[in-house]
């Protein structure tokens, strides 16, 4: 019997060894995500710039600065339930909105929060003022918006914004 434990010793300590070291690569990778994303102020101000670019295209009506803001395969669904999916889509819908109903108005966005869903992708929750545009439902001119960025190299693009009307 007194040879018998040692194999069985033997056994047990490495099954114990095999599975505490298996354990730390997950332990180490969740220490090592929790540090890379303490730091999200870099992709926060890249977030906050592509935000502002959009809000100055709208302002200059420069059509061709916002689609810059865009993914090319974006969805847009505005608080009126306007729907535009891709660039082209938005890029008819925003042309025709700001030559129209919303010419000369200027948009304000106001971020509320910043979450990253993972790396490379984030959700943005705000509220928007659209100004100067008096043909707009109260509504339209005051809304909330959900936008969805993606990273796109050393920057961040629009995937899709879902903007909806607030209920007061």
């Amino acid at each position: 019997m007194k040879n018998a434990v040692i194999p069985i010793m033997i056994i047990i300590g490495f099954l114990a060894g095999f599975v505490i070291k298996s354990l730390m690569p997950g332990k180490k990778a969740e220490a090592m995500a929790e540090n890379k994303h303490t730091d999200r102020k870099p992709d926060e101000e890249l977030i906050r710039k592509t935000e502002a670019s959009y809000d100055a295209a709208w302002q200059q009506g420069n059509i061709e600065n916002l689609m810059a803001c865009f993914m090319d395969d974006a969805v847009l669904i505005s608080p009126r339930g306007d729907q535009a999916f891709g660039k082209a889509e938005i890029r008819k819908l925003l042309s025709n909105f700001l030559t129209k109903e919303a010419s000369g108005s200027k948009h304000t966005s106001r971020i509320i929060r910043i979450t990253f869903v993972n790396d490379d992708v984030a959700v943005v929750d705000g509220e928007a003022f659209i100004e100067s545009a008096e043909k707009l439902s109260a509504e339209v001119r005051h809304h909330r918006f959900i936008d969805i960025l993606v990273r796109k190299e050393n920057s961040w693009l629009i995937s899709q914004i879902r903007a909806f009307a607030v209920n007061e």
